[in-house]
């Protein structure tokens, strides 16, 4: 891919990463969905972490501010799971892996500006691939007739179950890449699967406006045989 090429797709990735935003503030503010609240502050955050990262300080801090994103973007997608599974092993495991995540980050934040953390990258994905798993088989379970896709946090899922599958192979290689090497991998498939992540964030937000808009008024037919009709 030219220069030229990336540099249009990766203005087209951050105009992709205000469409959340914008669908939430039109159709779902008045949500008690607290899921839905998640992934719009979630959002909002990878919109500016995406604008931060362009600019002449996130350039010189590239590590930095991956790292950083890493736990962040975990704690806002851990909490999402933690809300909406109402298991409580796998609440409880949530806690228990975030705990671990979180030490793991404060022992290792001694290089966080020298090297991509790929360690605590790897399973923080692979946690958030697990969460995916776990809630699409306990939709089937307890829809055993047929699966209700037709759902904004199920296809909030889906999307995010892409957005690991993409990114998690390169997590695992990271620390095998030179920082060339890892500018460009990550450049081209992150940029790409950030687009695809943000439509699928999008249309769970316009499906539920769909779903929840206010019925048309009950059209009332005039019986002329009764007397309030007269």
């Amino acid at each position: 891919m030219s220069y030229i090429q990336l540099s249009v797709v990766q203005i087209i990735s951050l105009i992709s990463s205000l469409l959340p935003i914008v669908f939430f503030i039109l159709f779902c503010t008045r949500t008690k969905i607290k899921g839905l609240w998640v992934i719009f502050l979630y959002s909002t955050v990878s919109f500016l972490f995406d604008a931060f990262s362009g600019s002449d300080w996130g350039s010189d801090h590239t590590f930095l501010l991956w790292n950083i994103y890493t736990i962040v973007e975990y704690s806002f997608l851990s909490f999402f799971f933690y809300i909406t599974i109402r298991l409580r092993l796998v609440r409880a495991i949530i806690v228990i892996v975030t705990t671990a995540l979180f030490i793991v980050f404060f022992v290792l934040l001694k290089g966080i500006n020298i090297q991509f953390n790929s360690i605590l990258s790897f399973f923080s994905q692979v946690s958030i691939l697990g969460l995916c798993l776990v809630y699409i088989f306990t939709s089937m379970k307890q829809n055993t007739e047929s699966l209700d896709i037709l759902n904004p946090l199920f296809l909030i899922v889906i999307a995010l179950l892409l957005y690991v599958a993409c990114t998690l192979f390169l997590f695992i290689i990271a620390n095998n890449l030179s920082p060339a090497e890892m500018a460009k991998y990550w450049r081209n498939i992150t940029v790409y699967n950030n687009i695809l992540t943000n439509l699928l964030f999008s249309a769970a937000f316009l499906l539920y406006r769909f779903q929840h808009k206010n019925p048309p008024p009950e059209s009332h037919s005039v019986d002329f045989t009764s007397p309030n009709d007269r």
